[in-house]
């Protein structure tokens, strides 16, 4: 299995470098590439996160719980900073450029802290 989430997150990584440089050729930031790079990101912390989660013990559930609070966090911030950013005209984003940024940070900050609390733990 680990191996499966380890080329599934290659492909995402060529399918997602195809997408950044078909939106800079066309000198536009493709903010459509941003889920594919997040799912990449998935991939491989679930490459590395996978043997620790199939052995359903304490230190599992310890490193999911935390990861989880930190990110809740985390994102609490994200939304501070997109609010002020909208509201104050600091940044030109339509509300979907808005909900893939949003998107891509959630999944990529759930993941990442799930990892780097299993380094810590």
């Amino acid at each position: 299995m680990t191996k499966g989430y380890l080329i599934i997150g290659w492909i995402m990584a060529i399918q997602t470098g195809f997408l950044f440089f078909v939106g800079i050729m066309a000198k536009d930031f493709p903010f459509y590439a941003l889920t594919p790079l997040s799912l990449t990101v998935m991939s491989f912390c679930m490459h590395y996160l996978y043997p620790q989660f199939k052995e359903k013990d304490e230190r599992m559930k310890m490193i999911r719980e935390k990861g989880i609070f930190y990110s809740y966090f985390a994102i609490l911030l994200y939304h501070i900073i997109f609010m002020a950013v909208v509201q104050f005209d600091i940044i030109h984003l339509t509300a979907m450029n808005l909900l893939n940024i949003m998107t891509c940070l959630i999944i990529m900050t759930v993941f990442m802290s799930m990892v780097i609390m299993a380094k810590i733990f």
